[in-house]
């Protein structure tokens, strides 16, 4: 027989494991949910994509074009990143 020091030991293991499936669980879903995001933007947006030497003034061009795109998939990566970095440094931590 366990003592009740025991089954309470047992059982804060118990909740902490919960936890920590729970937030990997979370932590699952918001980067597949993001990477889904991402996709439907990059999809969405129909920009194309031209090579840099195409123009003397590759700079100036894209304020004359449409460079929204460009920015949308550039703040979307960064915010993707920024959920990467973060989850790899409470894994780390074991959090």
């Amino acid at each position: 027989m366990r003592t009740d020091k025991e089954r309470i030991s047992a059982l804060h293991e118990r909740v902490l494991r919960l936890q920590d499936r729970k937030r990997i669980n979370t932590w699952g879903t918001l980067s597949a949910g993001l990477f889904a995001l991402l996709t439907a933007f990059i999809v969405m947006v129909d920009v194309p994509f031209q090579a840099i030497g195409s123009s003397d003034l590759s700079g100036s061009s894209l304020l004359e074009e449409s460079a929204g795109g460009y920015v949308l998939v550039a703040v979307l990566s960064f915010a993707a990143a920024v959920c990467i970095t973060v989850y790899c440094i409470r894994k780390k931590q074991g959090r």
